[in-house]
């Protein structure tokens, strides 16, 4: 039963595909790329890495052909509405090439979001749900990536966390823990993962005060979060836009394990 995933290249296809490399034989997995020539190291692992364009339907067909699951990792393309056609392209494709389950990954709680992304994914999921191919949603949480916006570096050097007055919470999630959970789903056989939609997202929120503390316990320092209304981050205008004060039990259960701690995250990004 061989698996074909796109975006095996992007930094989230990348900790999938190693942890599909150690639960199936390379030959049983397939990636559909752009420039395979990125992917070379891939060949030598004996991955089947083949030709597959978002932008020609018919290369897309030929990479998925042979494949029974389709991990559709969502296009990187900035323009949402070419981003759906790219999706639409590959679901046409899958269809044709004969798919019997297409996991795709979307965003968490994406009824409650408000920014066009959000509609962009619950497009392609109604398009999925309409195709007739059993599916599963993979509805990540923003990656734990969003620690490099909010001056966890400045903190450290300065001992105070500053951020725009609000009661801001955060339900993000490593890559490394969404990959398990891509891999359980895209590895298990039978029906239990069909249909099904999945929030993944920490277990439980955390708040700047918590960071504060995270960076605190990282350098051996005392670190503050204070609130000042002069405070410019984008990031703090797009965060009630999305639902993030909201979590799933779902994303611990499938990766199998404890996730990763803000403590942790935060340890790797200052000593990265």
């Amino acid at each position: 039963m061989s698996i074909v995933m796109t975006g095996a290249t992007g930094s989230l296809g990348k900790f999938i595909l190693r942890q599909l490399l150690y639960r199936k034989r390379p030959e049983n997995i397939i990636v559909s790329v752009r420039k395979p020539e990125a992917a070379e190291a891939l060949k030598g692992q004996g991955v089947d890495v083949r030709y597959g364009d978002y932008e020609d339907k018919s290369s897309l067909v030929g990479s998925f052909r042979g494949a029974s699951k389709l991990l559709l990792i969502s296009s990187p393309h900035p323009d949402d509405s070419v981003r759906l056609r790219h999706h639409l392209s590959a679901l046409d494709a899958a269809k044709e090439a004969g798919i019997r389950h297409i996991i795709y990954t979307s965003i968490a709680f994406l009824e409650q979001g408000q920014l066009p992304l959000h509609r962009l994914h619950l497009d392609t999921e109604k398009e999925i749900r309409e195709s007739g191919i059993p599916f599963t949603f993979l509805r990540n949480g923003y990656y734990m990536d969003i620690l490099r916006f909010l001056g966890v570096r400045e903190a450290a050097a300065s001992g105070v966390l500053l951020s725009p007055p609000g009661d801001w919470a955060f339900n993000t999630a490593a890559r490394e823990d969404l990959a398990l959970a891509a891999a359980a789903v895209l590895t298990e056989e039978g029906p239990t993962h069909t249909g099904r939609t999945y929030e993944l997202t920490a277990s439980r929120t955390w708040s700047l005060s918590d960071l504060a503390r995270a960076i605190a316990e990282a350098t051996g320092s005392r670190v503050v979060h204070r609130t000042d209304p002069a405070a410019h981050n984008p990031i703090y205008g797009l965060l009630p836009l999305s639902e993030m004060g909201k979590v799933s039990p779902d994303l611990e259960r499938l990766a199998g394990r404890p996730l990763r701690s803000l403590q942790e995250e935060v340890r790797s990004l200052l000593n990265g």
